[in-house]
């Protein structure tokens, strides 16, 4: 029985509780401890089920790390059993399409070394993996001083193979003739060479006293750079050069002629010139086998160069670059002035909202060439009906249209 009491001072009364033994708590006390068992019983079948969760998340990793370990050592085991001349082939085709190396670049036969001693024998063996290296020149000398240790290096195990090399002379003070130093030893084996100039770096230096071997010559600009004199020093080329490419550049009729000597040997030509001066272009460069010519402003073409006709007898690709929205239009006019009779593949990159067809047209029926491959690249591509006639025209022509892919200016 439960006793009333009150509390002093106060006129209500209240129930005093009963003690934790007292009877009446019985009932509750065992749901409590009930409650306690299922509560211990639940959390231990959660740690079971996480256990074994964790369990098979474990397995599932080793599974994948035993079946990925098999993988590569049964990989490494084939390639370990391939002959030396075999891994020789796989590294030539790995360095296949890489133009200028370096320690840095990927592939690199830098990397290829470093995968385990065979490897390396072979890769150090193999002087064609060592003919490619772009040169920079660091502000810092201590730098240099490595860099200089790393390029002899490099360029010993290339033996007597010819060599291909870009030289990038950076923005220190004589930096230009301490890369040329650098690079004279090897310049007599020097085949393909590529120049990057900055703005206030002299080309003289790189650009005299070419390799008589020299048959590829790329030259990249700045902004700043004086195309006249440019041209001066591109005069002196030896007459082996058969590929020249000078970018970032555009060349008038007065740097065109500086460079009469040159002309006349070359076979590959990527140069940024007016329109007006495309025919004299073709006039100077009789045997021009494959050109890239990006045209720079001004578009307009005097009506006494309209009225000019040349037949270029040995050009056979070309590709025509208009980079920027032209007015007026070159390409109608430079299509009716040109004949190419062996002309197999030709290229027209342009930002027009329409294309040339009839000059283009009236330019195959002329040429008569045995033209495969024309390429359209621009926003706005000739309709069915238009390639149509160009096919009427070679019915074995095979026609490309792609998305504009040119800068705009």
């Amino acid at each position: 029985m439960l006793t009333m009491y009150q509390i002093p001072g106060l006129g209500t009364p209240y129930r005093r509780l009963p003690k934790p033994d007292h009877p009446a708590l019985k009932p509750i006390t065992e749901q409590r401890r009930g409650l306690d068992v299922v509560s211990h019983e639940t959390f231990k079948l959660d740690l079971v089920n996480k256990t074994k969760d964790l369990e098979q998340q474990l397995a599932d990793k080793h599974d994948k790390i035993t079946e990925s370990a098999n993988l590569d050592k049964g990989v490494g085991s084939a390639l370990g059993r391939l002959p030396d001349n075999v891994l020789s082939k796989i590294f030539e085709y790995h360095l296949m399409g890489s133009d200028h190396l370096s320690r840095r670049s990927d592939p690199s036969p830098i990397r290829l070394a470093r995968v385990c001693r065979r490897w390396r024998d072979i890769a150090v063996g193999m002087a064609k993996l060592w003919c490619k290296l772009s040169f920079y020149v660091d502000d810092d000398h201590r730098e240099w001083k490595r860099s200089a240790f790393y390029y002899n290096s490099w360029l010993k195990r290339s033996q007597d193979s010819p060599l291909s090399l870009q030289l990038r002379p950076g923005y220190a003070e004589g930096g230009t003739a301490e890369l040329r130093r650098l690079v004279q030893p090897y310049m007599s084996r020097v085949s393909s060479l590529e120049i990057v100039f900055w703005d206030d770096v002299e080309p003289e230096h790189l650009l005299t006293d070419l390799p008589a071997a020299l048959k590829e010559l790329t030259v990249c600009f700045g902004d700043c750079f004086d195309a006249s004199a440019t041209a001066q020093s591109l005069s002196q080329l030896p007459s082996t050069v058969r590929s020249l490419k000078i970018l970032d550049r555009t060349f008038g009729q007065a740097c065109l002629l500086s460079l009469s000597p040159v002309w006349d040997h070359l076979t590959h030509v990527e140069i940024a010139i007016r329109p007006r001066n495309v025919l004299h272009f073709l006039v100077l460069c009789p045997n021009l086998s494959s050109c890239e010519l990006t045209l720079g402003q001004p578009a307009f073409m005097s009506p006494r160069v309209q009225c000019m006709r040349f037949t270029h007898a040995n050009l056979q690709s070309l590709s025509i670059i208009c980079p920027g929205y032209f007015k007026p239009n070159p390409l109608p006019v430079l299509f009716n002035a040109v004949t190419l009779p062996k002309l197999r593949t030709l290229e027209i990159r342009y930002a027009f909202l329409s294309s040339p067809h009839q000059e283009l047209q009236a330019f195959l029926q002329r040429s008569k060439c045995p033209l495969e491959v024309l390429i359209f690249d621009a926003v706005v591509t000739p309709p069915p009906d238009q390639q149509g006639d160009f096919i009427t025209i070679i019915p074995s022509l095979k026609i490309e249209c792609r998305l504009d892919t040119i800068p705009k200016n």
